[in-house]
């Protein structure tokens, strides 16, 4: 079980616990290498990276090096990318399911948030989970949820088209999308 307040309590920029994990700015930084001794005595066991490219990151070596899992997930919003996020969206579904997670994107703020949007409105919403809070794209920062919609509405797309059926009624859809824009607000 993931020790969340142990983790919190190293000071990693913008870490916060979700779904029985934590996001944050990226541990593959050299600022944040001197956390994932504690990191890992803390129980984590998987790394979820949202960042689309990255070719000169060492992330996948330090998860060996540290026996950790690694999964990367590329988030973007153009055609090629969200047709990779559908192909392996049951895989994150079930990595943040196992929970001692540790997610995020470059500053773990707003793919982190597309991620976690996408989590709850295609999967997490259907088993009575809650809605993630929104970190990146909050309205007081000056941020919309724009680039979250457009992420959901091609993915919804894109499932639609794949599979010759709606993933979900189109109601749900934009009440579950209406959701996360408030959540924005708070």
């Amino acid at each position: 079980m993931l020790d969340i307040e142990r983790i919190i309590q190293t000071g990693i920029p913008d870490i916060a616990p979700v779904y029985g994990g934590v996001r944050g700015r990226t541990i593959s930084s050299h600022k944040q290498a001197y956390a994932w001794k504690t990191v890992v005595a803390a129980g984590l066991r998987q790394v979820i990276d949202l960042r689309k490219d990255y070719s000169a990151d060492r992330y996948p070596e330090l998860c060996r090096q540290y026996g950790v899992d690694y999964f990367h997930y590329p988030i973007d919003n153009d055609r090629e990318t969200i047709a990779k996020m559908v192909e392996m969206f049951p895989t994150l579904c079930e990595k943040i399911d196992k929970g001692d997670f540790y997610i995020a994107c470059a500053m773990g703020l707003h793919r982190t948030d597309i991620a976690l949007c996408t989590y709850w409105v295609f999967y997490a919403a259907d088993k009575g989970i809650a809605p993630p809070s929104i970190r990146g794209y909050r309205q007081e920062d000056g941020h919309n949820t724009n680039k979250i919609l457009r992420v959901l509405n091609a993915f919804y797309q894109y499932m639609a088209e794949r599979d010759g059926k709606e993933p979900m009624p189109i109601e749900v859809f934009k009440e579950r999308k209406k959701m996360i824009n408030n959540l924005s607000k708070k």
